[in-house]
């Protein structure tokens, strides 16, 4: 199983509304799972177990190499499997992640693309241009 630390490139979503739900809430913890295997509790009482590709800032959750389970117990294995945000009971923390690391290394990715310092649009300008 691959964590979290071994992945070279953690997608950081492009848009600010975004970056700032992301960042006031432990939506980060979900996206530094990027890569990881785990199970996803449903709230239909189903669940889809796969390998995290990508987390939103409104929890939406694309998994690859996915085995859902229905309440009935039927398994299906699918290679994209997409959830909503607003179907997510639980999300299992896998235990060799280190969650106060994982946390601290996806704030300093957000960081590192607010204060990036080139001549182009600067996300929070410092003052008010007429």
């Amino acid at each position: 199983m691959e964590g979290p630390s071994a992945l070279e490139s953690v997608e950081i979503t492009h848009s600010v509304k975004e970056r700032v739900i992301a960042e006031n809430s432990l939506i980060i913890l979900l996206q530094g799972l990027h890569g990881c295997s785990t199970t996803v509790d449903l709230r239909d009482e189903s669940m889809v177990q796969g390998r995290i590709i990508n987390v939103d800032a409104f929890m939406n959750i694309r998994l690859t190499e996915a085995t859902y389970t229905d309440r009935r117990g039927q398994v299906t294995k699918m290679e994209n499997f997409f959830v909503t945000g607003r179907s997510v009971r639980y999300v299992h923390i896998p235990d060799e992640v280190n969650i106060i690391e994982t946390i601290e290394n996806q704030l300093q990715k957000i960081h590192r693309i607010r204060n990036f310092r080139s001549k182009g649009r600067k996300e929070f300008p410092t003052r008010k241009y007429k």
